[in-house]
């Protein structure tokens, strides 16, 4: 940079006045590093408190929240106000009130003069005690003969008494009939019908068709204690029938010709009594 110096007057004993003009600035230095902070000053006292500010305007009102779930605590009871003034008198209730308790009794008046009307009859009192029994008279002359009373109930029968001593054995009785033994053979049939003969028995007499077949039990063939067994083979249903002057007995649903069950049913044909006949076996 160029500095001009201008000297506008000299004058005796006096001091040269010098004029210079500033000329630009020069450029700006780097900031040097910032030095260390320095220790903290101990802190001043407390100024006073500045007056307080204007209060602002009232925000507008926010938006009313959702009703709590949650009760908050009852508050104290407020004082109890002045008692209003008494309004008009309601109508009369419709309903009665309860009966208030009952006053103290009054002193008895003076007693009135007799009614001339009969008061209510009282209640009859209680029964006094029964006298003592009078003496017994004397008996009266005997009556005639009442009517017999039903007889009465048949009374428990009584222990049973010691048995008596065993009597002699009597004497030995004719030997029965010898009894069937075992089955004697078998007879097969197929056809619809069949008439028991006597060679059947003691026979297991099979029937086996796909129709109905009759079985009939004929007169005058069979004595008292003889045995057929029928069994019936195939779809084809048994039927008993009864010969001329023939009996026969069962629990089928028709007493005197029952039929075998089913497939594989047997019954047994006994002879009873001359011309009777009792089926027993798989039978309706």
């Amino acid at each position: 940079m160029t500095t001009f110096v201008v000297i506008e007057s000299i004058t005796p004993n006096q001091s040269l006045v010098f004029s210079a003009q500033q000329g630009p600035q020069g450029i700006g230095g780097a900031t040097g590093p910032t030095g260390p902070s320095g220790p903290v000053g101990a802190t001043g006292p407390t100024g006073a408190t500045g007056a307080t500010g204007v209060t602002g305007a009232t925000g507008p009102t926010g938006p009313t929240g959702a009703d709590s779930t949650v009760p908050g605590p009852t508050g104290a009871t407020g004082p109890v106000g002045a008692t209003g003034p008494t309004g008009p008198t309601g109508a009369d209730s419709t309903v009665p009130g309860p009966t208030g308790a009952t006053g103290p009794a009054g002193a008895t008046g003076a007693t009135g003069a007799d009614s001339t009307v009969p008061g209510p009859t009282g209640a009859t009192g209680p029964v006094g005690a029964t006298g003592p029994v009078g003496a017994t008279g004397t008996t009266g002359g005997v009556g005639a003969t009442g009517a017999t009373g039903p007889a009465g109930a048949t009374g428990p029968v009584g222990a049973t008494g010691p048995t008596g001593p065993t009597g002699l054995t009597g004497p030995t009785g004719p030997t029965g009939a010898t009894g069937v033994g075992n089955i004697a053979g078998f007879n097969t049939q197929t056809g619809t019908s069949y008439t028991l003969v006597a060679g059947d028995l003691s026979d297991i007499v099979t029937l086996n068709n796909a129709s109905a077949i009759t079985l009939t039990v004929p007169p005058s063939v069979f004595s008292a204690n003889d045995q057929i067994h029928i069994v019936q083979y195939g779809a084809g249903q048994v039927t008993f029938a009864q010969g001329a002057g023939v009996t026969i007995l069962s629990n089928g649903a028709t007493t005197t010709a029952p039929k075998l069950r089913t497939n594989k049913s047997a019954a047994t044909v006994i002879c009873t009594a001359s011309n009777t006949f009792l089926i027993v076996g798989d039978i309706v």
